[in-house]
């Protein structure tokens, strides 16, 4: 059974056999009964005035039956009161009786009850058919004292188990509410002695209220057709979300403003919630056990069910298996079992006319499940619960590097290229890539060549070796030149490409014009034609030159001496060349050197405004433009004890920790008064974050033990290689500056304050509180939410003062599931379905039904189960209907 579900009601309608304004065609009982069918009615109170005609209700049921309809007859008898209102007519009272009654009984029951005649006369008259009609009077002529009629029903019936009292503030027959003068205490009286309310939506509000005068309870008010022919039945109803029996209405007593609604479109209109409609389940449940489910189809509650059951009844096994096909439904620290059901399928109603069966694994649907023990193994862990206030936030738990993450990656590889080149050494052992080798280099050369030259000669070679080496700078400027005519014609090329697939891609009228770069070509072609001049003129110069020494007769091998000068000027000119190279490399290393501690500074910036989005996004949960006035409000109220901010945390701990790995613990070896951590701290010297943000923009901050007068960069530590293990410096290098191990150990945490309480100084039940209001207040009004007991994880007081309202709120706008031991979340949330979990040799099995199913002392009843599986289930019903007025029903 899915529980109470809404219907239409209509506790005023006069059938064709009323005895006064009947409209009907005589005796036609059948279109009476028809008419109901199709406007819909699943629950009508037939009334009549006094008292009803022979079997009047049995012939109603009788013909429902015979059409196949599902329609529950209650009894509703009309009085008229000895009192008048200011039209000077004669006040209503009705008097509705449960189904379990017969007409006979009734109006046995009536005819015991004395009347008054409105003539004043002073005949004695009792209430029924036979002594009414012998007096000479109708029942437009009598009227009964509603003490009398109290009284005598006390005396025979069971108040709110046999019948309840129905009063009528306004219109035909209707007292004033609010009345004042001498008028008002007969007024009040007439509220104080009914328990329902025939009238319209603009009295809704005001029987809502307790103010009505000292001792005032809520009384729910029904809009009622008053019918007297075919043509008004259905013209006015009311929405009840209850059970269509007389237990049901007495629910809507308790939940007057819950379980009513008044208005034609008002289901149409009312929220519209996705939902876990069905669960079928057979079979075992974990793999190499015995125990099972026995073979089931539950249906669900779209608004809120409560599954309860002795332990050890397996009611926590059907939202294990609920879970168990979904995967994002289990949060970190839930403390979960695997469960392997040999036939599961999970209905989910889409809100939207579609429905979809989960019947494997998947990773299709997101809904807010908390499992049993999640919440205090989440609270216990700062870290954790920052991470899962940021996901209840839509905020990542870690910050996007984004950019910066690839160019600091870059900058790093570029840092390590220049590394290995500097470090590089030749097949000799010759560190080729510094500026000392290759000096060393040109020097020895430079020396040689002057050896080699005389007076004679000297001016010669100076002249050829100067005309070599501008021949070098020339050839190198050709292959620049050649360079880049190839990268401008490629450039064109794929430029021009792209162009022209955008043009075709937006036909707007409004093309990009091709690329034009032939006056670029022209003009590097000029200058490779200028370059070629040059290096002929010069070759042409050195030509001259080997002439001029034969000329000069010089005794020399001209050819071997040109020779050895032509090497050694080679020499000079690569060592030149490479010192270039060198020199550019350190360039651009100094300038990557600048650029990473920047984008590392940068980055820690761009982390740490998460703080600010933290604050932002707490601060807009309740502003959010698609929400309605309603929706806010809830949510502020949700949030009334809360405060979430950001808040910078660096991790000193997981800083040093980190940083071991990854030198030479040789050099920090662990002694009696320090640990290797201590020592390392000794050294770098950071403590904060504005500390780190020194370290990593190159400061000097470290203080070596051989050096304790001089501080030194990061940069310098890592050129000294003794301080590290044969990871070299690279593995600390990414430790520093690559921002997933920065995330390590400097983040910025969502912090909260609940009632103006910090995390440490909060209890387990506060914490989970506050768990449990953010979970809501960040998905308030979406998916299903699945509470696995509550009770155990949540402070006693904010159950009943917080949770149970709250529940009670937000189960309009999203389905609530919960297993709970708890009868205050069960009766007081006024759960619409209930499941009762049983086990039976290992064989687990459900029972579902209202609140309100079956009578209230029968041994099958709803009421009674929940009595019977939970402690101080009997304290929360009578607790709850004291509240309502219901002091008989409570002593029963």
């Amino acid at each position: 059974m899915i529980g109470s579900q809404w219907n239409k009601w209509d506790l005023h309608i006069h059938s064709p056999m009323t005895w006064l304004a009947n409209n009907y065609t005589p005796d036609d009982i059948a279109g009476f009964v028809q008419s109901l069918g199709e406007h819909q009615i699943s629950l009508i109170a037939v009334t009549n005035y006094f008292y009803f005609r022979q079997n009047e209700l049995e012939i109603i049921r009788d013909e429902i039956a015979r059409q196949g309809l599902s329609v529950t007859v209650l009894a509703n008898v009309e009085f008229r009161l000895d009192q008048q209102n200011r039209d000077d007519q004669f006040i209503n009272v009705h008097i509705l009786f449960s189904e379990k009654l017969s007409t006979e009984r009734i109006n046995e029951t009536l005819s015991r009850l004395p009347l008054r005649l409105t003539n004043g006369g002073g005949k004695n008259v009792y209430c029924c058919e036979k002594n009414v009609t012998e007096s000479g009077h109708g029942v437009d002529t009598i009227t009964v004292a509603l003490s009398e009629l109290t009284d005598h029903l006390n005396s025979e019936l069971r108040p709110f188990q046999d019948f309840l009292i129905a009063v009528c503030p306004n219109g035909y027959g209707g007292y004033r509410p609010g009345a004042t003068g001498r008028s008002a205490a007969a007024a009040t009286e007439i509220d104080r002695q009914g328990q329902i309310i025939f009238g319209s939506a603009t009295d809704r509000a005001f029987f809502l209220r307790s103010d009505r005068y000292d001792g005032a309870a809520v009384k729910p008010v029904f809009l009622c057709s008053d019918a007297h022919s075919i043509a008004q039945i259905g013209e006015r109803y009311t929405w009840v979300k209850a059970l269509p029996t007389f237990e049901g209405l007495r629910q809507a007593l308790l939940e007057p403003e819950a379980r009513l609604q008044i208005g034609d479109d008002w289901l149409a209109t009312r929220t519209q919630k996705a939902h876990f409609s069905r669960i079928d389940v057979e079979g075992t449940i974990f793999d190499g056990q015995e125990i099972r489910f026995r073979k089931l189809s539950i249906p669900l509650s779209q608004d809120m069910v409560a599954i309860i059951g002795g332990r050890g009844t397996g009611k926590s096994l059907l939202l294990d298996a609920l879970r168990s096909r979904f995967a994002d439904a289990a949060t970190r620290g839930s403390e979960q079992r695997t469960v392997n059901v040999q036939r599961l399928c999970v209905e989910l109603d889409k809100a939207n006319g579609e429905k979809v069966c989960f019947d494997t694994h998947s990773e299709g649907y997101d809904y807010l499940h908390v499992s049993q023990g999640e919440i205090k193994t989440l609270c216990q862990e700062p870290g954790h619960i920052s991470d899962e206030i940021k996901k209840m936030l839509r905020l990542a738990p870690h910050h996007e590097a984004n950019s910066a993450g690839v160019q600091l990656a870059e900058n790093l590889s570029v840092w390590r290229a220049w590394r290995e080149f500097v470090n590089f050494k030749n097949e000799h052992g010759e560190p080729v890539n510094t500026r000392e080798f290759q000096e060393a280099v040109a020097k020895t050369a430079r020396e040689k060549i002057d050896v080699l030259t005389s007076t004679r000669n000297r001016a010669l070679i100076e002249q050829f070796r100067a005309n070599s080496g501008r021949q070098t700078s020339l050839l190198q400027a050709r292959h620049h030149a050649t360079a880049l005519q190839t990268a401008a014609e490629a450039a064109v090329l794929d430029l021009n490409a792209k162009i022209e697939t955008l043009n075709a891609a937006i036909p707007d009228g409004r093309a990009i014009p091709a690329l034009e770069l032939s006056a670029l070509l022209a003009d590097v072609g000029a200058k490779q034609s200028s370059l070629d001049e040059n290096m002929s003129r010069l070759e042409e110069d050195n030509a001259r030159i080997i002439v001029s020494f034969q000329e000069q007769g010089l005794g020399q091998d001209i050819a071997g001496l040109l020779e050895k000068v032509r090497e050694y000027q080679r020499q000079v000119e690569q060592a030149e060349e490479q010192l270039g190279i060198i020199g550019a490399r350190e360039e651009h290393y100094h300038v990557e050197l600048a650029r990473r501690g920047t984008l590392a500074t940068g980055f820690i910036d761009s982390l740490l405004a998460r703080q600010e989005a933290i604050d932002v996004a707490f601060a807009s949960l309740a502003t959010k433009p698609h929400f309605s006035n309603e929706q806010q409000a809830l949510i502020r109220e949700i949030l009334t004890d809360i405060r979430i901010y950001g808040q910078p945390h660096f991790n000193v701990t997981a800083f040093y920790n980190g940083m071991l790995d990854y030198v030479n613990r040789g050099r920090f070896r662990e002694s009696r008064e320090q640990s290797s951590a201590e020592r390392l701290q000794d050294v770098f010297r950071i403590h904060t974050i504005d500390d780190l943000r020194a370290l990593l923009a190159n400061e000097p901050v470290l203080v070596l033990p051989e050096c304790p007068d001089k501080k030194l960069t990061i940069e310098e530590f890592f050129w000294r290689n003794e301080y590290f293990n044969n990871q070299g410096p690279y593995a600390l290098l990414g430790f520093l500056f690559s921002p997933e191990h920065i995330q390590q150990y400097l983040s910025v945490r969502a912090e909260f304050e609940y009632k103006g309480k910090t995390v440490e100084k909060l209890s387990a039940g506060q914490r989970g509180t506050f768990y449990v209001c953010l979970k809501l207040a960040t998905d308030a009004f979406g998916s299903p939410f699945v509470f696995d007991q509550p009770e155990d994880d949540l402070d006693n007081d904010f159950i009943m003062h917080n949770l149970v309202p709250l529940f009670r709120k937000i189960k309009a706008y999203r389905q609530v599931i919960i297993v709970t031991h708890n009868a205050n979340l069960v009766v007081n949330c006024d759960a619409e379905q209930v499941i009762i979990a049983t086990n039976s040799e290992e064989v687990i099995s459900y029972r579902c039904g209202a609140l309100e199913y079956g009578d209230h002392d029968a041994p099958n009843s709803m009421r009674r189960a929940i009595c019977d599986v939970l402690e101080g289930g009997r304290h929360a019903f009578e607790t709850r209907e004291q509240k309502y007025g219901m002091l008989w029903l409570s002593t029963q």
